[in-house]
Parts: C-alpha cells; structure tokens; sequence
C-alpha cells in the first residue's frame, strides 16, 4: 500500500466521527471530493496523453466536449454511448475503460 493510499484510508477513517450520522448523500459528497483531490486526472486525459493526441486530434467529438470531461465540467459516465464508442475507438480502449469510478 503506497503513501497516497493509507493517508487516504487515514482521511476516510477520520470522517468516522463528523458523518456516521448524517445523510448518505453527504457522505458521498465528501468521497466524491476526497476522490478528485486524489485523482486529479480523468482516465480520458490519461488515456488520451497516453496515446499521444491532443484534446483537439479527437476529432470525432468536439473539441469543447472533450475539454469539459477532462475538466470534469461534464460527467462522462453520463455522455451517450455514440459518443463514448467514439472516443475509445480513436483511443483504442474499451468505453469502461473512459469512466470515472466515483
């Protein structure tokens, strides 16, 4: 287990106490947070530095499209299906493989 892995195990377990008993949702809240503070990178722009493209070489989506997911302005996990065959067709990933596990 690396150092980001048990400070961030250390950090979940310290919010025992202020949110064992408030709502699930607030909860989520904070693991969503804690989540891209960890990861501050989507796996789209990983995958896409990866392979060497810019955000504008994906040219099967628009180019603003592609910023706002890497941005996490727009959830991926939400995008149509046309549109994420798309983009792991040019990336040469599976479309699981695109989306954020948050």
């Amino acid at each position: 287990m690396g150092f980001r892995t048990s400070t961030l195990i250390k950090t979940v377990q310290s919010l025992y106490n202020p949110y064992h008993e408030m709502d699930i949702r607030h909860f989520t809240e904070k693991m969503t947070e804690l989540y891209k503070e960890a990861k501050k990178d989507t796996n789209l722009k990983l995958l896409r530095q990866r392979a060497k493209l810019t955000q504008r070489e994906l040219a099967e989506v628009p180019l603003r499209t592609v910023q706002q997911y890497e941005q996490r302005q727009k959830n991926i996990n939400r995008a149509q299906a046309k549109t994420l065959a798309r983009i792991a067709k040019q990336l040469y990933c599976n479309i699981e493989d695109l989306l954020e596990k948050f």
